[in-house]
């Protein structure tokens, strides 16, 4: 080929590469998580990590922080404030238990709403705040009006749902929403519905879709209007337009926990990126658990409802159940202390809950030559919150889950009804079904 060719088409070619846009190039990203709800933090902490990771500049405002010192990360310590919401989940005839989730709505959201964005931190920031961002991540856990930042900065807005899509957030975005075969997230039954249970589910979708627009929805206007407030913001379009706007959805939920259920293109499920393989476990643990004759048993109701707020004589109950088996227990108990606590039963504050539910290596070798590992925990008993199931699942660990409040229930019937799972409503808890559903998880998990 002529050298001459050859230099004309390598030269229109660098013309136009040069003229392409570039992609590779890192962006300023925003994410406004200022609630005081840590598990929603860990089921998308992955992803900003990530972000920052593959050198996105990611300013996070939180109160809570990613897990390492890393470059193009610039963290906004948000104040923690001790009972955001005076609520007893472990009471019967607490308002919590007693309401439909969108009522409890009503109230709940726009007090955690209005306290995150009136701390001090949180206030500097939206009112000081003089940067350029290329796009903002917000979570709407009843927060709507976070959306709002995506004006102030002239960006794109992407949300965060830490649970399965429902009518109060999919009616802004167009994502549809079939009652007759999608049982509603709070619900206590799960497809296939009985003719009662879908008219049950399409009035209760109906009666929250305008509860939410004509009594929920002017109070986050309200509190926009108040709080989040900025150079500009006279121009910002109502709140239930950008809402309208928001690009992309990402949605903690995972078909394997979950029905099959139509979503628009900018709704993606994305449950299980917290998910990883276990680590090296503490000494004494490590010790406890290898010198587990018949394996260990994992208790914990999670990070929200505590077991050591439990009544007494549930407490007694689940002791005298627990002291009955061969296995060590271990019980995520927020006290210093347990009375009357059985031999086989353990309790501290904190557990490293991924380490024990995953397999764990001992010092044995196999012939070659790597690390024995072995599955001793034998069972998980859960609250049902989805983060927890979605991590005993990736683990393969049976469980018996004890849900108390908000999606719990409904979650735990799905796993039931999926065969990895056994469940006693909290407060249906008898000696005799706690005991009998601990012995058929171990003798035939």
């Amino acid at each position: 080929m002529d050298y001459r060719l050859q230099l004309a088409t390598f030269l229109l070619a660098v013309y136009c590469c040069h003229g392409l846009p570039n992609n590779t190039r890192p962006y300023n990203i925003l994410v406004f998580l200022p609630t005081e709800t840590k598990s929603h933090f860990i089921g998308f902490k992955p992803l900003l990590e990530t972000l920052v990771i593959r050198g996105h500049n990611v300013t996070l405002v939180s109160p809570f922080a990613l897990s390492s010192p890393l470059s193009h990360y610039t963290h906004v310590k948000v104040e923690v404030t001790e009972n955001v919401a005076d609520v007893n989940f472990l009471d019967k005839n607490a308002p919590m238990n007693l309401l439909p989730l969108y009522m409890i709505a009503l109230w709940l959201g726009p007090m955690m709403t209005r306290n995150a964005v009136d701390k001090k931190s949180v206030r500097d920031f939206v009112v000081g705040d003089r940067s350029s961002f290329d796009l903002v991540i917000v979570e709407n856990f009843f927060h709507e009006c976070f959306v709002t930042l995506g004006h102030k900065y002239g960006t794109p807005v992407v949300q965060l749902l830490p649970f399965a899509a429902n009518p109060r957030v999919s009616q802004w975005q167009g994502n549809p929403y079939g009652t007759a075969y999608v049982a509603d997230f709070t619900a206590h039954y799960v497809a296939p519905m009985t003719f009662a249970q879908r008219a049950k589910n399409a009035v209760a979708a109906l009666f929250s879709t305008w509860v939410i627009r004509l009594l929920y929805m002017p109070q986050q206007r309200a509190i926009m209007n108040e709080h989040l407030v900025y150079a500009g913001h006279e121009s910002r379009p109502d709140l239930e337009t950008m809402l309208q706007n928001v690009s992309l959805t990402l949605v903690n939920s995972h078909p394997m926990i979950a029905p099959a259920a139509p979503y628009v293109p900018s709704y993606v499920q994305v449950a299980g990126m917290h998910t990883k393989p276990a680590g090296p476990l503490p000494e004494d643990l490590k010790a406890i658990m290898d010198s587990a004759e018949h394996g260990v048993i994992y208790f914990s109701l999670g990070s929200v409802v505590k077991s050591s707020k439990m009544p007494k004589e549930t407490v007694s109950l689940l002791l005298s159940e627990l002291a009955k088996l061969k296995q060590t227990v271990l019980w995520k108990w927020e006290d210093d202390q347990l009375p009357n606590l059985p031999k086989n039963v353990k309790v501290k504050k904190w557990f490293p809950q991924n380490d024990i539910l995953g397999m764990y290596a001992n010092t044995l070798k196999l012939n070659s030559g790597l690390p024995k590992s072995h599955p001793n925990c034998r069972l998980f008993i859960t609250h049902g919150g989805i983060l927890s199931l979605i991590e005993a699942i990736y683990h393969g660990k049976p469980m018996l889950s004890i849900p108390v409040f908000g999606d719990q229930a409904h979650n735990s019937i799905e796993a039931e009804s999926r065969g990895f799972a056994l469940y006693v409503p909290y407060f249906e808890l008898t000696a005799e079904a706690f005991g009998t559903k601990l012995q058929q998880l171990l003798q035939d998990p």
